[in-house]
């Protein structure tokens, strides 16, 4: 059995002081997503985490990468069912994949990993990734990504996250929005257990 891993970021961020404007950070980030084994390196250590996970518990490993040309900030979590193995990655720099592990509620009323993280850009944008990993009985079930954008500090107090959970049931295994010329994607593998789910937070080009 691997140990628990909390905070894992992977990749040289690519800063100021070697590519210019933000915007070629940012493009520099989208074409070296797969550059010096990062993005190997935690698909590795997703495939691993996913090897380990027990059938008797819903388990999300979430991938997420950086191409915003800035670095992105942890802002709040919200668990519907589960909780997050450790800690989120409370920074990820522009150029990095950062991994981390959401796991369900155990026992005879076990519930599935159903959560959502927001990150932000300082200043600029907050951006909501979310899954819904739900319980699979022999009935089956499906799994869910969604995501949205907006202002620094709108997914506070008074944020709906009912309307939010709602949006999530009905979305699809691959979500992207955009807002201000930057964009996030979210996908996850559509059945099992024990799903990857990846997040990429970019601008648009």
């Amino acid at each position: 059995m691997a140990p628990v891993t909390t905070v894992r970021v992977f990749g040289k961020p690519i800063t100021h002081a070697h590519h210019g404007s933000r915007h070629q950070r940012a493009l520099a980030a989208l074409k070296n997503m797969h550059a010096d084994g990062k993005s190997d390196q935690a698909t590795q250590l997703t495939n691993e985490l996913k090897k380990t996970t027990p059938a008797t518990v819903s388990t999300t490993i979430g991938k997420v990468y950086n191409a915003t040309g800035d670095e992105v900030k942890y802002v709040t979590v919200k668990n519907w069912s589960g909780s997050v193995v450790g800690t989120y990655p409370v920074s990820i720099m522009n150029g990095q994949w950062a991994v981390f592990q959401h796991v369900g509620t155990k026992g005879k009323d076990r519930q599935g990993s159903v959560a959502a993280v927001v990150y932000g850009i300082e200043d600029l944008a907050d951006m909501m990734i979310a899954w819904n990993n739900p319980w699979k009985t022999a009935t089956g079930g499906n799994n869910n990504a969604y995501c949205e954008m907006n202002g620094p500090g709108y997914f506070g107090d008074s944020y709906d996250w009912d309307a939010a959970y709602q949006k999530l049931l009905k979305s699809e295994i691959e979500t992207t929005t955009t807002m201000s010329g930057y964009g996030t994607k979210v996908s996850i593998e559509a059945g099992g257990n024990a799903p990857i789910y990846t997040a990429i937070f970019y601008v648009e080009t």
